[in-house]
């Protein structure tokens, strides 16, 4: 998704484009090849503003999920967020010590075979975690 398209989508759901939910905005545009976790945002954005409180990003966090404007990724206690791919149905790989990720082009769903008599699915998720090339290398010189 195109930004401006992200900000029409806002305004007329009738959201204020505030100068704080313009710089969240703008670093998980600029994060958009990877999930981040509210913390890196909350750093990123005291470095610029010593006052700005957990509760305005996660507020901001929370109004753009659910507005449908960000994916969300639960890992262990943590959890990510990421401005959705524009691609047709997929997975992803997730590294995890970066955070970024790729696409898983097949959907392993139509593999199972077994489903529970009667049940309905609405929808899945399914992701891969482990280590991109670039942070195995990393790690390999550290």
């Amino acid at each position: 998704m195109e930004k401006e398209m992200f900000y029409e989508k806002l305004q007329r759901k009738g959201y204020r484009l505030t100068q704080r939910r313009h710089e969240i905005i703008d670093y998980l545009f600029a994060c958009s090849d990877r999930y981040i976790a509210a913390r890196e945002l909350i750093e990123y954005l005291q470095s610029k503003h010593a006052t700005l409180s957990f509760e305005t990003v996660y507020h901001n966090l929370h109004t753009l999920r659910d507005e449908g404007l960000l994916a969300e990724l639960q890992y262990g206690t943590e959890t990510l967020y990421r401005i959705p791919c524009t691609m047709a149905h997929h997975h992803h790989f997730v590294c995890l010590a970066c955070g970024r990720t790729y696409p898983l082009l097949s959907c392993p769903m139509s593999e199972i075979k077994n489903f529970p008599e009667g049940f309905q699915i609405l929808y899945h998720r399914f992701e891969v975690f482990g280590l991109c090339a670039e942070c195995q290398q990393r790690k390999k010189t550290v």
